[in-house]
């Protein structure tokens, strides 16, 4: 599949000009690969007005040549550091204002850039590039919908041969390996917390085993083709309390509240307000503490945030997920998760694995 980064670096060169600087020192790694396609280690990335140039060392040469698109320079050094090596690109090229990713650049690695080039300010150029990310491209679309669909997959797998006795980690490990058979790899350590345990919205799995009329958090995620995918379902095993009910249908209804809102002009914040008084609504406002959702990609928490105090405006192509949850300490939790595609009209759900009542009942040697 081929990805037009040459016109990623038009929209990255189009901020710096607005912004007056010469050039942007891309440390990120992530956004080092959107910008080049090089995804080694010990690199950095400069982008100038109508250049970009990977440093990377000897090591990664061979790597860098075979991923490196055209519209990058590859820049080998030797015993210079990164700094020095781009200080001397900088004073090659006549380069008076530098910016640099504050959010990615560690004291040390800034101490040592203002060391190599004395005499010129270094400023802070803010996330341009994850901007430019939040919007995908149709390559980007087409994996994160793959990655999507597989995600479903390995979940109705897994879940389909779970046996009585499984603990919450056998159940994560079972998943992980899932992934790997696939090609694939685990976006992040999959989220598995039955019972009381599922009350903790990031709970670590542990050796707990589950039993009949318990709850079962599952929230797991692919990166595929280095995108990557996130989804939860809450289950119950065997029998059906009717507290379960009442509460999935309520995370349900804000879910389908905040669907209804997202298009192309609204605020994040109104759609996660949405979601948040309906549940304050049904009473459960005080159980839902964290953002109702966050953008999906190379990383799988990313812009847009879909939170409160979010400033991001939806747009078509942006892709993120939709999340509320009700979490009762000493009962448990349940939250729906979905990855949504905004599009010129609404959003389309990229995860489809079921979630109607009767499709979280697990039924059998329990």
């Amino acid at each position: 599949m081929m990805i037009d980064r040459g016109h990623r670096l038009k929209k990255l060169r189009r901020q710096l000009s607005r912004r007056r600087l010469d050039c942007l020192l891309v440390t990120g790694k992530e956004n080092i690969y959107y910008l080049s396609g090089f995804s080694g280690d010990d690199n950095w990335l400069l982008v100038t007005g109508d250049r970009a140039f990977l440093i990377t060392d000897f090591r990664y040469r061979g790597r860098a040549e075979e991923e490196l698109t055209l519209e990058c320079e590859l820049r080998v050094r030797s015993s210079a550091s990164l700094s020095d090596t781009v200080a001397a690109l900088c004073r090659e090229l006549s380069l008076k204002r530098p910016g640099y990713e504050e959010h990615h650049l560690s004291c040390a690695q800034f101490n040592s850039l203002k060391r190599s080039l004395k005499g010129r300010k270094w400023r802070p150029a803010g996330s341009r590039v994850e901007e430019i990310r939040m919007i995908k491209d149709p390559e980007e679309i087409s994996l994160l919908r793959e990655s999507a669909r597989l995600t479903g997959r390995v979940l109705n797998q897994v879940m389909s041969r779970a046996r009585s006795g499984l603990t919450e980690k056998e159940l994560a490990g079972h998943l992980t390996s899932a992934f790997i058979k696939r090609g694939c790899e685990a976006a992040f350590p999959p989220i598995v917390a039955g019972g009381g345990h599922s009350s903790q919205p990031h709970a670590a799995s542990s050796g707990r085993q589950f039993g009949p009329g318990k709850i079962l958090l599952v929230d797991l995620g692919m990166k595929r083709r280095f995108y990557n995918s996130d989804m939860t379902r809450t289950f119950v095993l065997n029998t059906f309390p009717r507290r379960f009910k009442t509460i999935y249908r309520a995370v349900m209804g804000a879910r389908k509240k905040a669907l209804q809102e997202i298009r192309p002009g609204v605020k994040a914040s109104f759609v996660d307000a949405r979601a948040r008084d309906y549940l304050a609504e049904k009473g459960y406002g005080s159980y839902f503490g964290h953002s109702l959702g966050h953008g999906v990609g190379l990383e799988v928490h990313e812009r847009p945030l879909i939170s409160a105090g979010s400033g991001d405006i939806i747009e078509v192509g942006m892709v993120f997920t939709i999340e509320p949850g009700v979490y009762i300490p000493g009962w448990g939790g349940i939250r729906i998760e979905d990855m949504v595609l905004v599009t010129d009209n609404g959003c389309e759900v990229l995860t489809t694995y079921p979630k109607d009542l009767l499709s979280m009942v697990l039924n059998g040697d329990w």
